[in-house]
């Protein structure tokens, strides 16, 4: 990516580095209460007990806070943006909420212990573009689980890209920060390419996002190689059955308990 403004002098840089300033106007059509109360539930029926848990590409922390309205849960926030987590720290420290959020990568980490649930939410799956990486998240994740702990991870599907690529373009402004995004998928590379022209102040910049929507079957056989047990994969925010034609699919996987650390 080069570093040089272009034409209308927006300047290149990486994902969410200047978006986090702005994240929050960004997504501030996701109903966070909805996810939270919908993960609670999974977590409720497939986890129960869940003390510890660890959430992988948190953003700016709103849905570690609405989820945390459910429980007394030991709460560990991680996001590979250094600014993402600078936002997410003073949000919590504004509003009181008892959260530790720390800089990963969630394709290379590890925990001091070992934590009842892993969370990764919102397509954060779908910007790992090829198959590797997607097993180095798995095999962190599972090293991160107690025997018996779960992971929930969603995913986005090529269904999503097909049926939606004209809803995700979009403008707002909220004081200084304004933003315009625009969208388009190839189906032939299953890849979906976002492009936000952000300004905060007088300063212009463009992010470039790169997702790769995948088939459920892609998933599932790296799933199965990383040794999880799959206990159950939901058509989005439901308990049917994901399947082809599904625009988003909940997994809940299990770490087996008769293997060894």
């Amino acid at each position: 990516m080069s570093s040089e403004p272009d034409a209308a002098g927006a300047k290149p840089t990486p994902p969410y580095s200047v978006l986090a300033v702005g994240y929050d106007v960004v997504m501030s059509h996701v109903d966070y209460e909805l996810w939270a109360a919908y993960v609670h539930d999974l977590v409720t029926t497939h986890v129960e007990p869940a003390g510890d848990v660890l959430e992988l590409g948190c953003g700016t922390g709103s849905f570690a806070f609405s989820f945390l309205r459910h429980g007394d849960y030991r709460y560990l926030a991680t996001d590979v943006s250094e600014t993402m987590i600078r936002v997410a720290r003073r949000k919590a420290e504004m509003e009181s909420i008892e959260a530790q959020f720390e800089q990963a990568d969630f394709t290379n980490f590890w925990v001091d212990r070992p934590v009842d649930l892993v969370l990764l939410l919102y397509d954060g799956l779908n910007y790992l573009l090829e198959k590797e990486p997607i097993r180095r998240l798995l095999g962190c994740s599972y090293r991160a689980l107690r025997p018996g702990g779960a992971f929930i991870v969603d995913q986005s599907t090529p269904s999503n890209s097909v049926n939606n690529e004209a809803l995700f373009e979009d403008r707002d402004q909220v004081d200084d920060f304004s933003y315009v995004r625009r969208s388009r998928y190839d189906a032939a590379t299953r890849l979906h390419r976002t492009t936000l022209q952000i300004q905060v102040g007088e300063r212009r910049f463009t992010e470039e996002h790169l997702q790769r929507a995948y088939e459920l079957d892609e998933i599932r056989s790296l799933i199965d190689e990383a040794g999880f047990h799959v206990e159950a994969c939901y058509d989005g925010f439901s308990t049917l059955p994901a399947d082809d034609a599904s625009e988003r699919a909940h997994w809940v996987l299990r770490r087996p308990t008769d293997t060894a650390t």
